[in-house]
C-alpha cells in the first residue's frame, strides 16, 4: 500500500512512534488506498467537495482530522459507514469570519457512537436545522471561528436530542452581544438542553453587551470563559446565570478590559466562584481591604496583566482562604508576600510567577506558606539563592527556576525542601560550580534537570547527592562544553529511569555502575562526544529500550557498531552518524530483533541493503532523511517482515533505473504505507527533478510501450466500429450487397445473360407487385411508382387500386397479382405491420419464395423497425 504524500507538520510523535492505527494523507483523490482497519486518520483535503460515502470503507475508524482549505460542500452522508468514530475534526479556514460551506441535511448521519465534534473556521448562517440532530452521543461540542454575531445563531443550532452534551465551546466566533432573543420562527432556545452544560467557553469573542436575563439557562456551570470589550462586569451578574465554579474573563484587545477589584469580588460572591483567571486586564485598587469582598469561596486566583503598579503584595491578607494563585506577565520585580503579610500564615499551596521582573529570592521570602506544594519561579531574571531562601516550605514537592540566570548552586540553597519531587534547573548557566551535597537532603527527588554546566570539567553525581535518590526516574544534564561524568558508587534507583545528556563532550571513565543498568530511555543531544575510555558508551546501558543520538561526524570518528549490544532495544533514533567512514550499516543493527521503530537522520549512507535490516523481524517504522544520494538495492525491505509505515522525510535519491523497484514495491505492498514519496528528489546531471516522475520518463519498459500501444488500438477500433455502426450501418449494408451482385455478375459470366433472358421469357403481366399500406399511399404513388414506371428500364407494377379485377374477391386478387409477377416488393412501416391485409399479402409473396425458389421477395423499410417486430423467417 503506498499513500505518495503525506503532511508532515502534524503530532510527529504519533506518525513515528503509535505505528500501526494513525495515517496522515494529503489527499487530492479518493481514499480507497487506505487500509480499512485504520483507527486514526489525518488529512489534509485539497478538493472543493466532500462526498458522499467517502470514509465507509474505513468502519473501524475512531479519531477522523480533516483540514479543508478549500472545501466549499459537505454533501449528504459523507461520514456515512463510520459507526466507530468517536472524535471529528473538521478545519476549513483559519480567518477570524469563518467562509461559507455549504452542508446538506444529513451530513453527521450514522454518527451514533461520536463524542466529540470540533467545527472550526465555516459559517454556520446557512446550515439547515436539523444539522445537529443525529449527534445523540456527542459530549464536546467546538465551533471556533464561526463569524456568528449573536450567541443565539449558534444555541439555535443545537439540537433537543443530544442529551450528553456538556461541553460547548464557542471560541474566536465574533459574537459581539449575548441575547436572548429565541430561534428563527419564533421559537425559544432549547433551554432544557443548555440547563445541561457544564462547561461554556465564549474566549476570545468581542462581547460588548449582556443583555439582562440573558444566561438565566445556565444554573451550575463548572467553567465559563468570556472575553470583554468595555462591558461592566455588572452585565454578568445581572445576566440572571447561577453557580460558576471557576470564572476566566479576558480583554479581547489589550487594554479594553478595566474592570474593578470590587465589582470582581461581588461578582465572585453573587455566584460561587472558586477560581478566577483574569487575562490581559487591568485592575486598580488591588489591596486587602478590597479583596475582603471576595469572601472566603475563592480558592484559586489567576492574573495576566501589563500594569499590576498599584497591587498591594499583602492582598492576600484580606481573603486568607486563597490557595492557589498565579500572576503571569505582570512585570512584577518583587515577591514579599510575606513581608507584605505582617506574619501572618497563609495557606497557599500554588504560586507561580512565571515570565516577570524578579532578580533575587530573599531570606525566608515564602516562609508564611507552610502548605506550599508547588512554586514556579520559570522565565525570570533570578541570579542567585540568599542563604535561606527557601525555607519554611517543607512540603515542597514541585520546583521551577528554568530560564533564569542562576551560575551557582550553593549547598544549602535546598536545604530546606525534604518533601521536593520535581526540581527544574534547566536554562540557567551554571559557571559558578555546584557545590558538594547540593542535593542532599532531596530524598524523595523523582525529576531533575541541571541547567548548562559551564566550565566544570568534572561532574561527581553521587557527590550532588551524598548518595543517589533511588527514585529518580528523570535526569537531564546539559554540560555544555563537555564534561567527564562520574556516577561514582551509589544505589541502584527503584524505578525505570530517563537520562538525558546534551553537550559537545561527554565522556565516563566509570562505565559499570548501578545507575546505568536501571536507564530505559537514553537522549544523547546534537553533536556529542558519547564515550568511556574511548569506547562507545551506549553499550553499557544494558536494558536500554529507547535510545536517541545525535553527533557530530566532522569532528569525532568513533564506530558505533556496538549499537548492537542493545538487545532490549526498541526505538532507535540516529543523527549525523558517519557510517560511510567508521561504522558498518550491515554490522550496527544486528541482534535488534525487538526494535520497533528506526529513524536514520543525516547518517551518511550511500546504500541501502538488504544485509542491514536482516533481523529487524519486529520494526514497524522506518523514517529515512539524507542530504546525500541514497541509492536502495532491491529487496532492501524483504526482511522487514512486519513494516507497517515507511517515511522519506527527505532523500535525494539517484535517477537511475536501479531504484524503479521500490514503486512497484511501493503500488504492490498491502502491508506497508510509504510516506512522503511523491515529495522526492533525484540527482540527473547536477539537477534535482522530481522522483516519481522522472523514473517514470526514464525507466520505461518495452512491454510498457507496446502494452500502450495495443491498447490504445484496441480502444480506437471499438470506438469506430461504434461510430460507424451508429451513422454508416444502412449505406455499408447497400454497399455490401450491390458489390456481391457485381461479383455474381462477374462470376456467372454469360450464365447471368441467360438467367436474365429466362426470366424475360416467362409469360407474366407484371414487373412487380406493389405491397403497400393505406398510409404510405402519398409516398408509393408520389415517388417510386413514377420513378419505376417512367425511368429506365420501364418497369411494369401492379397497384391494387388500379390493377386489380373489379367484381372479383380481394384475395384472389391477391393472389393472382403476385402469381402473375416476378417480384413483390413490400413497403414496410408500423402501419404495414398493423394491416391485416398487408399481412396476406407478404405471407403470400413468402408462400411463392418457398415452394417456387425463383421468386423475389424484396423488402423496404421506409422506417426503422426493429428484427424482433418482424416474424423470424423475415429478420
Amino acid at each position: 500500500m503506498c499513500y505518495f504524500s503525506v503532511p508532515f507538520i502534524f503530532l510527529e510523535q504519533c506518525i513515528y512512534e503509535s505505528i500501526t492505527n494513525l495515517i496522515f494523507l494529503y489527499l487530492r483523490s479518493g481514499l480507497e488506498e487506505v487500509f480499512p482497519d485504520v483507527r486514526s486518520l489525518c488529512i489534509l483535503h485539497s478538493s472543493s467537495s466532500l462526498p458522499a460515502d467517502s470514509f465507509s470503507h474505513i468502519p473501524l475508524l475512531e479519531h477522523l482530522y480533516l483540514d479543508g482549505s478549500h472545501l466549499a460542500k459537505v454533501t449528504s452522508g459523507a461520514f456515512a459507514g463510520l459507526p466507530k468514530l468517536r472524535f471529528l475534526h473538521i478545519l476549513v479556514s483559519s480567518s477570524w469570519g469563518g467562509v461559507n460551506v455549504t452542508l446538506e441535511p444529513g451530513v453527521f448521519q450514522g454518527l451514533s457512537s461520536l463524542e466529540e465534534l470540533t467545527l472550526a473556521g465555516m459559517s454556520l448562517a446557512l446550515a439547515p436545522p436539523a444539522l445537529l440532530d443525529p449527534l445523540v452521543r456527542v459530549r464536546s461540542l467546538r465551533v471556533d471561528r464561526a463569524g456568528a454575531r449573536d450567541l443565539g445563531e449558534l444555541f439555535c443550532l443545537l439540537s433537543p436530542g443530544m442529551e450528553k452534551l456538556e461541553t460547548l465551546e464557542l471560541p474566536d466566533s465574533m459574537v459581539s452581544s449575548i441575547q436572548n432573543g429565541g430561534c428563527s420562527g419564533s421559537n425559544p432556545w432549547p433551554t432544557v438542553l443548555l440547563s445541561r452544560i457544564r462547561i461554556l467557553d465564549l474566549s476570545g469573542n468581542p462581547v460588548r453587551r449582556v443583555e439582562p436575563k440573558s444566561l438565566s439557562v445556565f444554573q451550575n456551570l463548572s467553567s465559563l470563559s468570556l472575553s470583554m470589550v468595555d462591558v461592566w462586569v455588572g452585565q454578568l451578574w445581572g445576566s440572571g446565570m447561577g453557580r460558576v465554579n471557576k470564572l476566566y474573563l479576558s480583554s479581547y484587545t489589550l487594554k479594553q478590559f478595566t474592570p474593578s477589584l470590587s465589582d470582581l469580588c461581588t461578582l465572585v460572591v453573587k455566584h460561587g466562584v472558586e477560581s478566577l483567571d483574569l487575562h490581559l486586564a487591568l485592575i486598580t485598587a488591588f489591596t486587602a481591604e478590597v479583596m475582603k469582598r471576595c469572601g472566603p469561596g475563592l480558592r484559586q486566583l489567576s492574573v495576566t496583566s501589563e500594569d499590576l503598579s498599584g497591587m498591594d503584595l499583602g492582598f492576600w491578607t484580606g481573603t486568607g482562604q486563597i490557595q492557589g494563585l498565579m500572576m503571569v506577565l505582570t512585570k512584577l520585580t518583587n515577591a514579599s508576600f510575606c513581608s507584605a503579610g505582617g506574619g501572618r500564615v497563609w495557606n497557599l499551596t500554588s504560586l507561580i510567577l512565571h515570565e516577570n521582573h524578579l532578580t533575587e529570592i530573599t531570606t525566608d521570602q515564602f516562609s508564611c506558606m507552610p502548605l506550599l506544594e508547588r512554586l514556579d519561579l520559570s522565565g525570570n531574571h533570578i541570579s542567585s539563592l540568599a542563604h535561606r531562601a527557601l525555607q519554611g516550605i517543607p512540603l515542597l514537592r514541585v520546583l521551577d527556576l528554568t530560564h533564569n540566570k542562576i551560575s551557582l548552586l550553593g549547598e544549602d540553597d535546598f536545604e530546606g525542601l525534604p518533601a521536593l519531587e520535581v526540581l527544574l534547573l534547566e536554562g540557567n548557566k551554571i559557571s559558578g560550580g555546584i557545590a558538594h551535597g547540593v542535593f542532599r537532603r532531596q530524598h524523595r527527588l523523582q525529576d531533575l534537570s541541571l541547567g548548562e554546566i559551564d566550565i566544570i570539567y568534572q561532574l561527581y553525581l553521587n557527590m550532588l547527592f551524598l548518595g543517589f535518590p533511588t527514585k529518580l526516574q528523570h535526569l537531564l544534564i546539559d554540560t555544555g562544553p563537555g564534561t567527564y561524568l562520574t556516577v561514582g558508587h551509589v544505589p541502584a534507583p527503584e524505578f525505570p529511569m530517563v537520562l538525558e545528556l546534551r553537550g559537545k563532550m561527554i565522556q565516563s571513565s566509570d562505565c559499570e555502575n548501578n545507575m546505568f543498568p536501571m536507564v530505559r530511555e537514553l537522549k544523547v543531544g546534537e553533536g556529542t562526544k558519547f564515550d568511556c575510555n574511548n569506547i562507545f558508551l551506549a553499550p553499557y546501558f544494558l536494558n536500554l529500550e529507547s535510545f536517541e543520538f545525535s553527533a557530530n561526524p566532522e569532528k569525532f570518528a568513533t564506530p558505533y557498531t556496538t549499537i548492537n549490544q542493545l538487545r532490549k532495544l526498541k526505538r532507535l533514533k540516529l543523527t549525523n552518524l558517519n557510517f560511510s567512514n567508521h561504522t558498518d550499516p550491515s554490522v550496527t543493527f544486528r541482534n535488534l530483533t525487538e526494535l520497533r521503530s528506526l529513524v536514520l537522520i543525516n547518517c551518511r549512507l550511500n546504500f541501502l541493503t538488504r544485509s542491514m535490516f536482516t533481523d529487524l523481524v519486529s520494526l514497524r517504522v522506518l523514517r529515512l532523511y539524507s542530504e546525500s544520494p541514497l541509492i536502495l538495492l532491491e529487496g532492501v525491505f524483504i526482511p522487514l517482515l512486519s513494516l507497517s509505515t515507511l517515511v522519506f522525510d527527505q532523500v535525494d535519491f539517484r535517477c537511475d533505473c536501479s531504484n524503479g523497484w521500490l514503486l512497484d514495491w511501493a503500488d504492490n505492498s498491502r502491508k506497508t504505507q510509504v510516506v512522503l514519496l511523491q515529495r522526492q528528489q533525484c540527482i540527473w546531471h547536477y539537477q534535482r527533478l522530481n522522483f516519481l516522475s522522472t523514473m517514470e520518463r526514464l525507466c520505461q519498459t518495452e512491454d510498457d510501450f507496446l502494452s500502450y500501444v495495443s491498447t490504445t488500438a484496441t480502444v480506437c477500433t471499438l470506438l469506430c466500429l461504434a461510430l460507424g455502426y451508429r451513422f454508416l450501418r444502412w449505406p455499408c449494408v447497400v454497399l455490401f450487397f450491390r458489390l456481391r451482385g457485381w461479383v455474381e455478375k462477374r462470376r456467372m459470366g454469360g450464365q447471368w445473360e441467360e438467367l436474365i433472358e429466362g426470366e424475360e421469357g416467362e409469360e407474366v403481366r407484371y414487373d412487380a407487385f406493389v405491397s403497400f399500406s393505406s398510409g404510405d399511399e402519398a409516398w408509393v404513388l408520389g415517388e417510386m411508382a413514377p420513378m419505376l414506371e417512367e425511368g429506365e428500364p420501364r418497369l411494369r407494377l401492379c397497384l391494387h387500386h388500379r390493377d386489380f379485377e373489379v367484381g372479383k374477391g380481394i384475395v384472389d386478387n391477391i393472389a393472382e397479382n403476385i402469381y402473375c409477377s416476378r417480384r413483390t416488393v413490400c413497403v414496410l412501416t408500423r402501419r404495414y405491420l398493423r394491416s391485416d391485409w398487408c399481412g396476406l399479402e407478404m405471407r403470400v409473396a413468402t408462400h411463392r419464395l418457398l415452394s417456387e425458389h425463383s421468386h423475389r421477395l424484396i423488402l423496404i423499410f421506409l422506417e426503422h423497425i426493429s428484427p424482433f417486430e418482424l416474424s423470424a423467417f423475415h429478420r
